[in-house]
């Protein structure tokens, strides 16, 4: 029987000093050339084979005996264009940040690539290590799957986690799940409404979409709060709304909003962006506007199928100790663009509680300059993911 929480604890220190030399240089989007080399010296190091793609900086790790049962396990490797305040000895070199935690979930996969590589004679199955791009846009999961991520072999289930806080009746180390839905489909939307502007004290000579904007926004509101079961979680958010340059008698020619979308489920998810559509149609008609409406279809849920959860609840126990797991919680709205992996396969996603107070003694959350994370506690992340590994074969 592999000792998983031993053999991390062995490497801890190496995985929280990859996590911070990752932390120094962090690289946005699709292309992360400095992440990426970092990432194959230490898979050459330990003789691991790896494909790399010519359109992405992502890496597929394999590790394993071919012929049986195909586990991938997924860890994002971008960051924020955010300029990081935590002070911090390793704080970022240049004018990003790992300000969502990508750094520790590259640093514990590789941690999990060094134990099952020294371990891989006792390996029932095979492992694929996704080191993947562009989680926080434009989505790296997406260009991974079109050049083949999922197949050759083909991948038969998967497990991600992400760091997290430490709620109530928690400690830092432990880790968290649920069944069902995770996170929500992400989209977002572009308007323009196209009026006629004018001067201020002639509004009837005029076309305002500003008024034709807020009316828009507004009846938004109601596709949530009158048209979506409460029980149900669905938000709009205009994020942004611009008109005019400073005038305070001049009505623009336009008006424009960006926003965000957000659904626990794919069938609200496309009700709701379908009503959007016709609410700018019919209120533009109505008041004598036009307009250009763009939808960006982002990500869609994470949904941690029951057999994956109940076998990942398990594995966490033999390392953790059963008050180290807990199960239960709601479902989150931010989006995660994992979850087109668990599309096409059974999987589950857990967190590890790790974040922890900032110099100042708050706890700031991700996408905060101010994101701070006990790297210490990274080994268990990784313990988990390697009992896990194991226990998947042997069922």
């Amino acid at each position: 029987m592999i000792q998983a929480l031993n053999l991390a604890k062995e490497i801890r220190d190496e995985i929280t000093n990859w996590r911070r030399s990752l932390h120094k240089m962090p690289e946005l989007g699709l292309f992360l050339p400095k992440t990426a080399e970092f990432v194959k010296r230490k898979l050459d190091r330990w003789g691991i084979e790896y494909i790399t793609y010519r359109d992405n900086s992502g890496i597929v790790a394999h590790i394993g005996k071919e012929g049986g049962k195909v586990l991938a396990l997924r860890a994002d490797m971008d960051a924020l264009p955010i300029k990081e305040e935590t002070g911090l000895d390793y704080a970022s070199e240049n004018e990003n940040m790992h300000a969502c935690g990508h750094d520790c979930h590259t640093a514990m996969l590789l941690g999990v690539a060094k134990i099952l590589k020294e371990h891989e004679d006792q390996l029932n199955g095979y492992v694929k290590l996704f080191f993947q791009p562009g989680e926080e846009g434009p989505g790296g999961r997406p260009v991974m799957i079109a050049d083949g991520c999922m197949e050759n072999p083909k991948v038969d289930a998967i497990y991600a986690l992400h760091v997290g806080g430490v709620g109530e009746g928690m400690k830092p180390g432990d880790i968290t799940l649920m069944y069902g839905p995770y996170s929500a489909a992400d989209d977002q939307f572009d308007l323009y409404v196209k009026g006629r502007g004018g001067h201020g004290a002639s509004p009837h000579l005029c076309v305002d979409p500003v008024v034709v904007a807020t009316t828009i926004i507004q009846t938004f509101q109601t596709i949530v709060s009158r048209e979506i079961d409460p029980t149900e979680p669905c938000v709009i958010t205009v994020a942004t709304l611009q008109a005019g340059r400073g005038a305070e008698n001049i009505i623009s020619d336009t008006c424009y909003m960006r926003g965000t979308v957000r659904n626990s489920t794919m069938e609200n998810r496309n009700y709701v962006l379908s009503r959007m559509e016709e609410v700018v149609k019919g209120i533009c008609m109505a008041m004598r506007a036009d307009y250009d409406f763009k939808l960006d279809y982002g990500y869609v849920p994470v949904v941690n199928e029951k057999h994956m959860t109940d076998m990942l609840i398990a594995s966490a126990q033999k390392v953790l100790g059963e008050d180290g797991v807990h199960v239960g919680g709601r479902q989150g709205m931010g989006g995660e663009d994992a979850g087109f992996y668990y599309q096409l396969v059974p999987g589950c996603f857990f967190n590890l509680c790790c974040t922890t107070a900032h110099s100042d003694g708050n706890v700031y959350p991700a996408h905060n300059s101010k994101f701070t994370v006990d790297d210490s506690l990274l080994y268990k992340g990784t313990a988990v993911f390697v009992q896990a590994v194991f226990d998947y074969f042997e069922e």
